[in-house]
């Protein structure tokens, strides 16, 4: 189901913060500047991300955002549902009281396998591997995974969150 921008922003602000990790804290504004986000939406965001453990944000001349643990233990689910919530594609998976017809509903069992696709795909995909997606020596391309071993094909489509 769609993704939010404010979840597709966070998801490159994140990556982007990443990419400094262990070296130096990351601006916002050099962040909103490489990723061609709006500042202040972006401070929104990352005040979200910093209030679910994700980011810290540290104060003063050297100060900046860093990873609040590694790269490759940050999810895209988490931060999705850190910043959008449930990634429910309809409000009776969650409460199945709100609907009347969910003994019988021929389509629920639909939409529960959509929401568990989605967390499948982005609970397998982290930060860490963006980054190495993005070092790829043919440049950004389709993830897709392949038994236990990530890998990138080739792909005449560019995802970008």
């Amino acid at each position: 189901m769609k993704l939010s921008s404010k979840c597709r922003y966070g998801i490159r602000a994140v990556t982007e913060i990443a990419r400094n990790y262990l070296v130096r804290p990351t601006k916002r504004k050099e962040i909103a500047l490489n990723q061609n986000l709006d500042d202040s939406y972006l401070e929104n965001i990352l005040i979200d991300l910093k209030n679910k453990n994700i980011v810290v944000a540290l104060r003063g001349a050297k100060g900046g955002f860093i990873l609040k643990r590694a790269p490759e233990d940050i999810t895209l689910l988490e931060i999705a549902e850190s910043l959008q919530g449930d990634l429910s594609p309809t409000e009776c998976l969650n409460t199945p009281a709100i609907c009347e017809r969910v003994e019988f509903c021929v389509t629920r069992p639909i939409w529960q396998k959509v929401k568990n696709a989605q967390e499948d795909v982005l609970k397998n995909v982290t930060i860490r591997d963006l980054l190495e997606q993005e070092s790829q020596p043919q440049g950004r391309k389709d993830m897709t995974e392949t038994g236990s071993k990530k890998e990138f094909p080739q792909s005449n489509s560019t995802v970008l969150l």
